[in-house]
């Protein structure tokens, strides 16, 4: 799949690449950094996510947390998870198999039976949080059915559709849903046996993090990928950041998963 490489690399929390329909966004450079025996390229994320924190610091008074303020805690994570990647590897290939699947037989699925009349239209509608929302629901759908894996690929299908349209995103054919977790789930699925259930629920919700243009706008990511990651590859900082731009709830549920620390 060719596409600009700005999209691989994007900074700005939007996506709106019709060439790769946002299965590509972010996640493969957040790989290149977390391979790279040099710590420089992560260093560099984590200054730039430092500088942003301080630029968006709200003005005496104001309670509110701006977006710019909001998407700096979220990148903050970001960085954080691909420092966790730099000291974990086998997790890094995990993901890369993941993101390799979505990059090719599931949009070439999608393409095959949605995108024959305007490709490129259906592939924009794509970076609508979809991969997100996907990898999201995936992860809970593991854990939920790990004794009845056949349900669930329509279980997937439902948290989509539902989540997408409570957050009130663009509404999407409920057969695209289905043939993108359809031709998802089965190498997924085998993965289990290699990899094991909790190792695969890390995959998703990591590369869910890395994938989505804006952590801060999307409630399924906050609940589904951000808020079990912070006990394990997230700084304390990058924690307190969070606390800071999110609801008093998910905070409250934040401290509750980290025992009251």
């Amino acid at each position: 799949m060719t596409h600009p490489k700005s999209c691989e690399r994007a900074r700005l929390h939007q996506c709106r690449c019709s060439d790769c329909g946002g299965a590509q966004h972010g996640w493969p450079y957040g790989l290149d950094l977390a391979r790279d025996p040099s710590p420089a390229g992560r260093q560099e994320a984590r200054e730039r996510s430092e500088l942003a924190w301080r630029k968006a610091q709200p003005p005496k008074g104001k309670r509110n947390p701006s977006k710019s303020r909001q998407a700096a805690a979220t990148d903050s994570a970001t960085v954080d998870l691909i420092d966790w990647l730099a000291e974990n590897p086998s997790t890094v290939e995990h993901i890369q198999e993941v993101g390799d699947l979505l990059t090719g037989p599931v949009i070439q699925e999608l393409d095959k039976r949605f995108g024959e009349s305007s490709p490129r239209e259906t592939r924009r509608r794509l970076t609508e949080h979809f991969w997100c929302d996907l990898l999201a629901a995936l992860a809970e759908s593991i854990e939920k059915f790990s004794k009845a894996m056949d349900q669930v690929p329509e279980y997937v299908t439902m948290i989509i559709l539902k989540s997408r349209k409570d957050e009130g995103r663009g509404p999407l054919l409920g057969a695209l849903v289905a043939l993108a977790v359809r031709t998802a789930w089965e190498p997924i699925k085998s993965m289990i046996h290699t990899s094991g259930i909790e190792e695969l629920q890390r995959t998703c919700r990591i590369l869910a993090v890395l994938i989505c243009p804006a952590p801060e706008d999307h409630k399924a990511v906050q609940n589904g990928a951000l808020l079990p990651l912070a006990k394990e590859g997230m700084l304390e900082t990058s924690k307190e950041r969070l606390e800071q731009v999110f609801p008093s709830e998910w905070v409250r549920r934040l401290r509750d998963d980290l025992g009251g620390v």
